[in-house]
């Protein structure tokens, strides 16, 4: 099949104005036969901050919580999406609305220490997926990447993808995303010196990702796996929110650094981040710390939500041992966005351990270990003046936790 480029179908129901819009078609004759998307499908102009959060849960001084109870609500959801014709000044390249929340995809620098520029992809200024130079060749239509954000904007997923130079137009198929026919027609965006040609948009959970692109001399076609479109959590990831799934691998561990080391129960521990498309990653590792003859060298490794310089710190929690009051103790890794100089945890013992960030290509993190049956109670956020800006208790044992200080300064 021969897809259409922007100019080619002149139906009635095309909805916008080509002075506004980039390429957006949204077609009604599926409609009625879809429990997906209900109500009035709107390519609306959105154009707001990029400083809109995704639901009163990302506000400051709040935190996500995570793994959640269930998975997305896929029962209904209304969705509009729109590709802007030129890229605004805060990077936003596309938004729409969810439910009647309003979203914005942007790129964003998400280092910014010591001159430092990494391009990322955010969504409401948030849940960053880093960008590297370089032809996509992951898939026939480019190098795309899937997010979910869960429960702020449950049935709903986002996506974006950076397609090859001479990329025309992209098209999802309507059959299978309950009669949703989106065209976007690629921009090109400028972050940290280099160029990328995007397209991003938001789209049901409860349907099938087929996505085609038409370029001068040839087309292309893919279909999402739901593993990436629709992850599920489990045992290996137990939390999916935030999270990017990638189809850029080769960047997958771009960056990788050793934060913190030390000694419990005698035995030399370490805590290290590795930065890329799969996420924010850290590792846990000890040497052994029992008596037994098989005892192996211990490791706890997540994946969690990147940070960006002014949305919410990423707190993650791994847990040595089960349960972790009885474990082998807790290490904890925050990324760290400005605004803190400083972080300090408060022991069951009545301990006090000061934890001062550290700089890795641009980007800020703090780590420290919790050895057992002493487990943190709270951990507090100090600005360079030395004033608390803000305190979270009861931490969990394992996973992450989003959480925004709130300070007048940021």
């Amino acid at each position: 099949m021969v897809w259409p480029g922007p100019h080619d179908d002149t139906a009635p129901d095309v909805i916008g104005d080509e002075d506004e819009e980039s390429g957006l078609l949204v077609r009604w004759p599926w409609l009625k036969r879809s429990a997906i998307i209900t109500g009035p499908l709107l390519a609306v102009a959105v154009i707001a901050a990029a400083t809109v959060v995704l639901s009163d849960s990302h506000s400051p001084s709040s935190a996500r919580h995570a793994p959640r109870s269930a998975h997305h609500d896929q029962s209904s959801v209304t969705i509009s999406s729109k590709m802007y014709d030129r890229v605004q000044a805060s990077g936003t390249f596309a938004g729409g609305t969810v439910a009647g929340r309003i979203w914005q995809m942007a790129v964003q620098n998400v280092a910014g220490a010591s001159g430092r520029c990494q391009p990322a992809v955010t969504v409401n200024g948030m849940d960053a997926d880093p960008l590297y130079p370089g032809p996509p060749r992951a898939t026939p239509v480019g190098d795309p990447a899937f997010m979910t954000p869960g429960a702020s904007m449950p049935g709903a997923g986002f996506a974006f993808i950076k397609v090859p130079a001479d990329t025309a137009w992209v098209w999802l198929e309507p059959a299978t995303v309950g009669g949703l026919m989106l065209g976007m027609q690629p921009v090109t965006v400028t972050s940290c010196g280099e160029r990328f040609r995007l397209v991003g948009f938001a789209y049901p959970l409860a349907g099938i990702l087929r996505i085609h692109d038409s370029l001068p001399a040839a087309s292309g076609s893919y279909t999402a796996p739901a593993a990436l479109s629709d992850p599920q959590p489990s045992l290996n990831d137990p939390q999916v929110d935030g999270v990017w799934q990638d189809t850029d691998t080769a960047h997958a561990q771009v960056t990788t650094a050793t934060l913190t080391t030390g000694l419990a129960f005698g035995q030399r521990w370490s805590i290290r981040v590795v930065f890329g498309t799969a996420g924010d990653c850290f590792t846990l590792s000890t040497a052994y710390i029992d008596d037994s003859v098989n005892a192996k060298p211990e490791v706890a490794s997540l994946c969690g939500p990147v940070s960006t310089l002014h949305g919410p710190d990423t707190i993650m929690a791994l847990g040595l041992g089960s349960p972790a009051y009885d474990g082998l103790g807790v290490g904890y890794a925050v990324s760290v966005s400005t605004g803190t100089a400083q972080l300090t945890a408060h022991l069951s013992d009545g301990g006090v351990m000061p934890v001062t960030p550290v700089p890795v290509k641009g980007r800020k993190y703090a780590a420290f270990f919790v050895p057992g049956p002493t487990h943190l109670i709270r951990l507090d956020w100090d600005n360079a003046a030395g004033q608390e800006i803000a305190s979270v208790p009861d931490l969990q044992q394992y996973g992450y936790t989003q959480f925004s200080p709130s300070d007048p300064d940021r």
